[in-house]
Parts: C-alpha cells; sequence; structure tokens
C-alpha cells in the first residue's frame, strides 16, 4: 500500500459517509458527550489536490446539528461537534447548541497504533450546568458563545509525543483584558482560565493596542513552535506560549496592509481570499499576500487588464528572545505567472486562497475560480507555484464536477455550496503519523480496536456540513 502524503490541505466541509469502513487505518471512533458513536475518516490525496474529512454517525444521527475540523499541529486535529438541547424556562422552550471537542491523535494513545478520538472537558460546562443556567435564566448568549460555535479562536499545541494543549483566547467588545482560556489534561482536568499581559513586539510607536483589542476579530489559528498564534488580518498576530506558567501575549504587526480591506466591512471569508499565514514543517512562519492593481478584495476583473495583481511573501525571523521581524522574500506579478508553463489551461483570474506549503515554504498553492455560464458554481482549480523559483508545481481541478472524477456522491451539491460560500483549507502533516503506525510490526489490521475514552467523564442532518 503506498504511503500517505507528508502533508494534506483539508477541506473545511465535511463529507457524511454512512458506508465508512470504521477498519481503514485513517478512522478513529469515539462517542460525544450525548453519546453520538462517531468514527472519522479521511480520503488522502498529495496536494495541491485537497484532502476530505468522512464522518459516520452510527446513534443519534438526528439529533446532531453541526461537524468541523478547527485546528491542527503535528499528529493532533481539534474537531468540534454540536448537538441541540431543548430546556423550558418558564413557558418558553430554548434551544441551545451542546459543543463537544475532541482531539484525533494520528499517533494514537496509550501506545496504540491506531489513531484515537477522545473527548475534551466542555468549555461551557456539562449539558447539567447549561440547563441549570437556562432554567433560571441566568444564561446570557454572548458573542464569544457565538464566535465558539463556529470554531473560531481555537488552536491546538502538541508538546512531546505525548502532551497538549487546547486553548482558546477570548477578546470582548469593550475595556476588559483578554482572557485566555487553556485546557492542558497533563496539568490540569479542568480548563483553565488566566488574564494575561499583553505585549507589542516591533510595532510602530503609534499602535493603539486599546484600538486593536476593541475591533479584534480572529481570522485563522496556528500553531507556531510552541506558541498559539491568533490572527487577525486587519491588525496583526497575538503569539501565546501556553504551556508557560503564567502565559503572556506578544502582539506583532503584519508588515503591510491589504489595501482597501476594513474590519468591519470584510469577514473570514472575504480575507481568506487574499492572504493568508502558514507555517512549515521546518518551523518557518510565512505571511503571504494577493493585492490586486484595481484596489477590489474580491469579485471579476473590470476596468484592467485580467493579470493585473502581486503576489508578494514575507518571512517572520526571531532576532532574539521575544524579538521578531519580517523579511519580504518573494514578490511576483500576475505577468510573470501567466507565462509559465502550466498556466495555458488554466483560466486568467486571480489567484485566492493561498496556503503555504508545509514541505517547501517557497511553494505556495492557490485556488483559481471560473464562473460556469448558466450554473450556480464555478469551475475551480489549485495551482501550486514555487515563487521563489517562479515555476508551477502542478494543478488539479477542485470543486468542478464537469471534469472530477471522485468516488464521493453529491459533487454538484457540493460545487453549488462552496459557490456561495467557499472556505479555506487546512494544512496539516498528520499523515506523517499514519505512515509511522503503518510501519510498526503490530499491524494495524491484527491489533483488536481500542476501547472508548474520554479525557474528562460527564462535562440538520446534512450531506455536507460546514
Amino acid at each position: 500500500m503506498a504511503p500517505f502524503p507528508d502533508w494534506v490541505m483539508l477541506d473545511r466541509f465535511v463529507v457524511r459517509r454512512d458506508d465508512l469502513d470504521v477498519d481503514n487505518p485513517t478512522v478513529a471512533s469515539g462517542s460525544g458527550s450525548a453519546d453520538h458513536a462517531i468514527h472519522v475518516g479521511f480520503q488522502l490525496l498529495a496536494p495541491p489536490r485537497v484532502s476530505r474529512i468522512l464522518l459516520r454517525v452510527d446513534a443519534g444521527a438526528s439529533s446532531f446539528n453541526d461537524f468541523r475540523v478547527v485546528a491542527a499541529h503535528r499528529d493532533a486535529l481539534l474537531l468540534q461537534m454540536s448537538h441541540m438541547i431543548a430546556v423550558h424556562c418558564g413557558r418558553t422552550l430554548r434551544k441551545y447548541a451542546m459543543i463537544d471537542f475532541f482531539l484525533f491523535s494520528a499517533a494514537g494513545t496509550g501506545g496504540s497504533s491506531r489513531p484515537s478520538l477522545d473527548l475534551l472537558p466542555g468549555l461551557d460546562g456539562t449539558e447539567a450546568e447549561i440547563r441549570t443556567l437556562i432554567e433560571s435564566d441566568a444564561f446570557v448568549m454572548t458573542n464569544q458563545r457565538e464566535r465558539r460555535s463556529k470554531g473560531l479562536d481555537l488552536g491546538v499545541v502538541r508538546r512531546g509525543e505525548k502532551d497538549f494543549a487546547v486553548a482558546e483566547l477570548q477578546i470582548s467588545w469593550s475595556n476588559e483584558p483578554p482572557q485566555l482560556h487553556v485546557f492542558c489534561p497533563s496539568r490540569s482536568s479542568q480548563w483553565e482560565i488566566t488574564q494575561p499581559a499583553l505585549i507589542p513586539v516591533g510595532s510602530a510607536d503609534d499602535v493603539s493596542l486599546q484600538r486593536m483589542l476593541f475591533y479584534w476579530n480572529a481570522d485563522k489559528v496556528v500553531t507556531f513552535g510552541s506558541s498559539i498564534c491568533w490572527i487577525d488580518y486587519c491588525y496583526g498576530i497575538i503569539f501565546c506560549d501556553v504551556f508557560d506558567d503564567i502565559p503572556v501575549l506578544y502582539y506583532k504587526e503584519f508588515p503591510a496592509k491589504v489595501p482597501n480591506l476594513y474590519d468591519n466591512c470584510h469577514g473570514t471569508g472575504w480575507v481568506d481570499a487574499c492572504q493568508t499565514v502558514g507555517v512549515t514543517s521546518c518551523g518557518s512562519m510565512k505571511y503571504i499576500t494577493v493585492v490586486r492593481d484595481d484596489g477590489e478584495i474580491t469579485g471579476d476583473f473590470k476596468h484592467f487588464h485580467p493579470s493585473s495583481f502581486t503576489v508578494t511573501s514575507w518571512t517572520l525571523r526571531r532576532t532574539e528572545v521575544n524579538k521578531m521581524e519580517w523579511e519580504k522574500t518573494d514578490e511576483v506579478t500576475s505577468d510573470d505567472l501567466w507565462c509559465l508553463d502550466g498556466f495555458q489551461s488554466l483560466p486568467r483570474t486571480p489567484l485566492q486562497f493561498p496556503h503555504i506549503s508545509m514541505d517547501d515554504p517557497n511553494v505556495v498553492c492557490f485556488v483559481l475560480s471560473q464562473r460556469v455560464e448558466g450554473k450556480c458554481y464555478s469551475e475551480s482549480w489549485v495551482v501550486s507555484i514555487d515563487l521563489s523559483n517562479k515555476v508551477v508545481k502542478a494543478s488539479h481541478p477542485y470543486a468542478n464536477p464537469e471534469l472530477e472524477e471522485t468516488d464521493i456522491s453529491l459533487e454538484t451539491d457540493f460545487s453549488k455550496t462552496k459557490y456561495w460560500y467557499f472556505e479555506s483549507f487546512l494544512p496539516t502533516e498528520f499523515t506523517k503519523y499514519l505512515n509511522l503506525l503503518r510501519n510498526r510490526t503490530d499491524l494495524i489490521r491484527n491489533e483488536p480496536r481500542p476501547g472508548k475514552r474520554k479525557f474528562m467523564e460527564g462535562s440538520k442532518h446534512l450531506e455536507l456540513t460546514g
């Protein structure tokens, strides 16, 4: 059997597969707080092809509301599942989405040679605690709870072979300081809450931390070394080593701002299209922007030549402890790109949704989309480009039911969904650890399946869910 790719780009959309084989070497099984028996597996393809997460729910399928992949680091994936509970508050029936978080570990747990899926304690408390709050009319639906339900503000970091931490950074629209929620099972069986100090690193003299915090909305969370990093593309990056006994938040601005990008106008789906922050396997952090000469963030070209945009990359250099500087590494125009071999059969539309290769920091994967006349979907391709050497590495159809052959059903519905709401992918290298498991002498197919476990006890049925 061929090895898995060293890294993949996971689609954020989850595909329901009731026929998912639980003995597949990519599959891990577990159960949620409502005793949903779930199995998570993958269709893994080397970039620039896009991989998919596959979900099978054996019990309670009609009551679960959502499932998504949230964050990744090394062999770990942070997954999220929600289900609705109904609570009577006086004569009013209220519904609330209980959120379960799972750690998918490709390397398994407890010496297992199978991937594992472990339930983490709930951030909002147990179902009984939530019911009590709602019944007493003491429950408040905050902006942070709304963001949490969408898998925002959360990251995961792996340290060593077994230790890990999951963290959420809560920044509210008020004068309250940031609040850090950390679950680290080697330190505590509960979520720990702190209010770390915020320190700017190499920022301009006129930077206003108060204004930045007031408007802050994290668009993305990545892991850089032992730090979890919260990224607001309008302002910059907040770094935090969540394993520290006294964690500190370090704020670093971006080296350049995408023109006409405003915090009160453009949501995450817009800003992801023109920029990204990524971390490679060798520990390098890069920032990529795609700036159009017509000044637009997204949409079709109108009055300018269709090749008018510039791709720029920066690399973050650590000069000393808590000192970081951005260094421009590459700048390529669309005129440079269109003349390269490999672009002849691709549409000359704006490069969008950059994703930095985890194997090669010079290589970036982009999405190219072209509207299909008379259809409610677009044809899309993913192309990988070596920006330093100006070489097209490869390209492949993505959401294109006319061209793509796949064993996943409902491709047309999938393409329609992507047309109306396109999400970026999640780069992850957990596949490396699947290969390590397969190389063990006790082959997976001969090993008994491990029992289900939780880190802590108690705490719209869609074919495609996002």
